[in-house]
């Protein structure tokens, strides 16, 4: 397939799919996913726990009630 095709693309995810991305070596902000790459995603949910360390960052979890997605901001 032309990987043009998949440019600005909208695919629903759910947690357990972000979490078995693999990241390609090569390039760090390019992920791959059942043979497909991506580089840009959305996702909505609950947060549901936060850490927050001042001048630092900012940890939480994302619930979309199949699994949580651990983030760092």
């Amino acid at each position: 397939m032309d990987a043009l095709q998949f440019v600005n693309t909208h695919i629903k995810f759910l947690a357990i799919d972000f979490l078995t991305l693999k990241p390609i070596s090569h390039k760090s902000t390019i992920f791959s996913r059942k043979g497909r790459h991506l580089s840009c995603t959305k996702t909505m949910g609950i947060v549901v726990s936060r850490f927050f360390k001042p001048n630092r960052f900012i940890k939480f979890d994302i619930d979309d009630s199949i699994s949580c997605i651990p983030c760092i901001l």
